[in-house]
């Protein structure tokens, strides 16, 4: 379920030698001294084994190129970080890393693949051994920003999903952008994505295939197969506002102690997403006639609210109406309007059934472990 994470651990102890063999001094400022680590340098982060070979150095014969170091630290969007007082010993330890893809790196797995909770907590293990810090206390590191999500198949295309998802209570705008749905407000966000799309972009499916090659295997199982990607975004731990949530992410330790139930809460925040059906066929004429046969005239007028909304697009005129809608009647008006669009399609409703039953059965499966080392 953790993807991308932050974290930091106040008044920690980094030996000189983790200090010269995997970091490297950034500057001095302000009566302190920032470093920054190497990714090469990190046994299970570097894509060569130089990194594994560096420990069996003498300190003498350590060198760093410091020039080119800098350089190729300033382009990382992702760090490991130490910062203290200059003449200091202790610090503080900074992470900002995407735990999923160091595991599926670092294991050779499947790009699609979640982190369950043996992996999470073999991955922070790693982390804490790697830079020498006792594990018991490096579970103690406060978060401050995290990713939690799943991955979850489909057997059908991305289109047929994404232009079914309409609205999340309690957000208070909806992007779109191709195949991304991104609803916002100003607490979090939570995120629905084309997970082939973006896996197939950064080259990390069929990577043995030349780049023609590879978008005509992606393009073959992208149409009747779907990998998308739900997950919750909160940018500041502090800020964020749903309790039974924010009590389990404050630490990474409290992700560990409460992995099962974390999940859980992440399932009902993501059934608070609503779908319209746009992907069934209509239902019949004649079942439509039987259905409207001697009924008052609100039904006829849900018809043609019906075949207005056909005409116009669900998703386009929600994403119309709703920023100009009163703010207190404008959810339960889309919503009456999306069951009276539902009502008159074929399947009533299966987008969100299905979404709703592989993502509960995605996260029960990545927390089964949990619930064993509980008992």
């Amino acid at each position: 379920m953790v993807d991308l994470i932050k974290f930091y651990l106040e008044s920690v102890w980094l030996s000189d030698y983790i200090l010269a063999t995997k970091f490297i001094r950034i500057k001095k400022e302000g009566g302190f001294e920032y470093f920054k680590a190497d990714p090469d340098k990190i046994s299970f982060l570097s894509k060569d084994s130089s990194a594994k070979k560096t420990g069996h150095l003498l300190k003498n014969e350590i060198v760093i190129q410091q020039e080119n170091l800098a350089k190729k630290l300033s382009y990382q969007n992702k760090f490991i970080s130490f910062k203290r007082k200059e003449n200091q010993k202790e610090g503080r330890f900074s992470v900002c890393q995407n735990l999923r893809k160091d595991f599926i790196r670092i294991k050779n797995l499947n790009p699609f693949d979640d982190l369950n909770y043996l992996n999470f907590v073999e991955i922070i293990e790693m982390y804490a051994d790697e830079f020498e810090i006792e594990r018991e206390r490096f579970w103690r590191a406060k978060i401050t920003q995290v990713e939690l999500g799943v991955n979850v198949q489909f057997n059908m295309n991305i289109a047929s999903i994404i232009k079914n998802v309409s609205r999340m209570k309690g957000m208070e705008n909806t992007l779109r952008i191709g195949n991304t749905v991104n609803f916002k407000n100003q607490k979090y966000e939570v995120a629905i994505y084309d997970k082939l799309e973006r896996e197939a972009q950064q080259n990390e499916v069929f990577k043995d295939a030349n780049k023609v090659r590879r978008r005509h295997l992606v393009k073959k199982m992208a149409k009747h197969n779907s990998i998308v990607r739900i997950e919750l975004r909160v940018k500041r731990v502090s800020q964020f506002n749903r309790a039974s949530i924010k009590s389990k992410i404050r630490t990474l330790e409290s992700i560990r102690k409460s992995f099962d139930l974390l999940g859980k809460e992440l399932y009902k925040l993501f059934v608070n997403i609503s779908f319209v059906d746009e992907i069934s066929p209509d239902i019949s004429r004649n079942l439509v006639r039987s259905q409207l046969d001697s009924k008052n005239v609100s039904a006829f007028n849900e018809y043609l609210q019906f075949l207005g909304l056909k005409s116009f697009g669900f998703v386009r005129f929600v994403d119309f109406a709703y920023p100009i809608l009163n703010t207190n009647i404008r959810n339960s008006y889309i919503e009456k309007l999306q069951n009276i669009y539902n009502q008159y399609k074929g399947n009533n409703d299966y987008v969100r059934k299905e979404f709703q039953r592989k993502v509960s059965s995605k996260i029960n499966k990545l927390i089964e472990a949990s619930i064993s080392s509980s008992n």
